[in-house]
């Protein structure tokens, strides 16, 4: 072997870190089967960036502004630098191949394949199941309960709160969302009534605006005969869009509850 293929083959060794991290929730950090817990905020919120944008480099300026070193440090070339060194002396002894954080160009960049980061594998499993629906709901359905079992809680919810995790958590948990909805609707084609009726409030619970899954749980309830939770469903979605937003009900979920068809006309009337 010559030293241009011993090179490649090291890289290649390098590359291929046996790790799996989770931002799907509080920060998991799994080598070889084994979990490990990383101490202090910045650290865990440099290793969740450089996870979520996994392959790709993050730019040094990028963490600074990140970790607020500007406002808080003398000199924050410096202090990041403190940060990494630190967080690679955390990740050698707790099994993490050599290669897997490198220094590139002008940032950092962590290598390991997407399908290592539980977010990554949650957004491929969405935008498949997007992509079949709204057919095979059977299919969709499966793919959706696999993807959001892969939730532990907030996304990204142990670390620093800067722009760079606040924009990833706005993006996961718009996926979560459309994920959510497009489950529901399997479901609901499915015939899958009780699902949609408990699954709608924890949904609901986490996104009390999303007019949709409201919408599906009225639907569920009447299917079902509970008339009376249909439309104590409908009256709960009225008062929070009006206290929340100042809006009434869209025309999809009034609707659904006009659709119940052994309430009386004057029990859906708005009330505030």
């Amino acid at each position: 072997m010559n030293l241009t293929e011993a090179l490649v083959d090291r890289q290649a060794e390098e590359s291929m870190v046996v790790a799996d991290i989770g931002i799907l929730g509080p920060l998991r950090i799994t080598f070889a089967n084994d979990e490990h817990v990383l101490s202090g905020a910045k650290l865990r919120s440099i290793l969740a960036i450089l996870a979520y944008r996994a392959g790709d480099e993050v730019r040094r300026d990028e963490l600074i502004e990140e970790l607020d070193l500007v406002r808080t440090t003398n000199n924050a070339v410096n202090a990041l630098h403190a940060h990494v060194v630190r967080l690679r002396r955390w990740l050698q002894p707790h099994g993490a191949r050599r290669g897997l954080l490198k220094t590139v160009n002008s940032g950092y960049r962590l290598n390991l394949d997407r399908s290592g980061v539980d977010a990554h594998r949650f957004a491929d499993l969405v935008r498949r199941a997007l992509n079949l629906a709204p057919g095979t709901p059977s299919v969709v359905a499966t793919i959706l309960e696999e993807a959001l079992a892969l939730w532990r809680g907030d996304a990204l919810q142990d670390t620093l709160d800067g722009p760079l995790v606040a924009a990833a958590a706005d993006e996961l948990h718009q996926l979560r969302s459309a994920a959510r909805e497009t489950l529901i609707d399997a479901w609901v084609s499915l015939g899958h009534n009780q699902k949609v009726a408990l699954n709608a409030r924890r949904f609901m619970a986490d996104d009390p605006l999303n007019e949709s899954i409201r919408t599906r749980h009225v639907v569920a309830l009447r299917r079902m005969g509970r008339h009376a939770e249909a439309i104590e469903s409908y009256k709960t979605a009225e008062r929070t869009l009006h206290r929340e937003l100042g809006v009434a009900p869209g025309r999809e979920l009034r609707a659904a509850a006009a659709d119940i068809v052994r309430a009386p006309t004057t029990q859906l009337t708005t009330t505030r």
